[in-house]
């Protein structure tokens, strides 16, 4: 289960990306974010960033980024919609505005 992250991701969106990440990390036991990041041709603090949530992707990072799990980018959008959702209806309703 991931740690518990003391930073918080910029979205709900950048989250589940981040948690989506880590799991297919996870899913490997060879795979690390040195080796991912090396695979990609990412700066691993770059890797680190997406995983916390706080990273911005362009499509050609997270094309890049997808090289370096060995997944196509859309099983990691699939992965992360699924994510998002679930952690959607996690989240306590906002209360109304005025």
């Amino acid at each position: 289960m991931p740690r518990k992250r003391k930073s918080q991701p910029r979205s709900l969106d950048h989250a589940a990306l981040g948690q989506a990440i880590e799991l297919l990390i996870a899913e490997d036991a060879d795979m690390t974010c040195d080796t991912v990041a090396v695979q990609s041709g990412l700066h691993v603090e770059q890797v680190h960033r997406l995983i916390r949530g706080q990273a911005n992707p362009t499509y050609t990072t997270l094309l890049k980024l997808c090289e370096g799990l060995h997944v196509k980018l859309g099983v990691l959008m699939t992965l992360t919609d699924t994510l998002r959702d679930k952690r959607a209806r996690r989240q306590p309703p906002a209360p109304p505005a005025g």
